[in-house]
């Protein structure tokens, strides 16, 4: 009699212990306020004084904790962009058309995403062409296509098909991607230009709108993300420009919570990639663990109350 007391208190304790680790996983654990600031991220962007372009020792977290995070350099192929799963970069260019680093991170109710970029929200206008930011494409089956996308500024009427589509920080499924330039190695998944509305995010984009194409919808930010400038900035000339003789260009933050229940997760891996709309400076963060949903974590925890409860009334017959 005694044993089977014992081996119900053992049952009973090893029951509660998942219990608790359970409710641990499902108490959302967001540390993050969509705000622009990157501070949060553990995140103190510098400038290398001697090359006077972000440090890339900067822009690793402090501390690295559950965030995942791409940072580039400028020791690859300037189309192909930077793409990894173990954090090593690939490209960062001194100019507006650049994404300098991207972050990951979750708890049981967002996907959080922060983006550093030189790239402003309102875009640019290069040798007679606009630029514009290009969206945050999302793939969670690992099969190569992004599923979702996170509209992150308006299309405008210049030289993409689906002109003026999107709403800001609309969460779209089975979206259709275009770029502007669809230049040799150029990346498709840019701009979303069609899709089945599923949701909202929350996205703050810092910088000035100075409205350059008017009636084009961009994030609300604060006016300065607080980063250090780029020294370059726009090439005046074109290819063969010469650089030193260009003007500081703001680096920008990013910041997106992407809730959830918009998603329909089957899959808790993720795969994550944004580009400027002429298809280049394309920056990815692969296989990208994601803690499940809220629903599909209580589902076990009220299984196991359930149980715990049935053995003890049993118990006590």
């Amino acid at each position: 009699m005694k044993e089977v007391r014992n081996m119900k208190n053992c049952l009973y304790n090893t029951t509660a212990l998942a219990i608790a680790a359970l409710l641990v996983m499902v108490a959302p654990a967001a540390a993050y306020i969509i705000d622009g600031d990157c501070s949060d991220w553990g995140v103190s962007p510098v400038n290398d004084s001697s090359t006077n372009q972000l440090d890339d020792n900067s822009l690793i977290p402090n501390p690295v904790g559950t965030i995942d995070y791409m940072i580039d350099n400028d020791n690859a192929n300037w189309a192909e962009g930077a793409a990894s799963s173990n954090n090593i970069s690939n490209f960062t260019g001194p100019e507006w058309c650049d994404i300098e680093a991207m972050y990951v991170d979750d708890d049981s109710e967002y996907i959080f995403v922060l983006i550093i970029t030189s790239m402003p929200k309102h875009g640019v206008t290069w040798l007679g062409t606009h630029y514009q930011p290009g969206d945050l494409a999302l793939d969670f089956d690992n099969n190569g296509d992004f599923e979702y996308g996170v509209k992150i500024v308006q299309n405008d009427g210049d030289g993409v098909d689906g002109n003026w589509f999107g709403g800001v920080g609309v969460i779209y499924s089975n979206p259709t991607w275009k770029a502007r330039d669809r230049g040799s190695k150029r990346t498709e998944i840019v701009s979303i230009v069609n899709g089945m509305d599923a949701g909202s995010a929350t996205i703050k984009y810092t910088g000035t709108d100075v409205g350059e194409i008017s009636g084009v919808a961009v994030p609300e930010g604060p006016t300065g993300s607080g980063l250090p400038w780029d020294t370059f900035g726009l090439m005046k000339d074109g290819y063969g420009g010469n650089y030193e003789d260009n003007p500081s260009i703001p680096n920008e933050v990013i910041e997106i919570a992407i809730p959830k229940s918009a998603l329909n997760l089957q899959h808790t891996m993720l795969n994550l990639q944004s580009s400027p709309s002429c298809g280049n400076g394309v920056i990815k963060l692969e296989s990208v663990s994601l803690i499940p949903e809220f629903v599909t974590l209580a589902i076990p925890v009220i299984s196991l109350l359930g149980l715990v409860f049935f053995m003890r009334r049993k118990g006590q017959k």
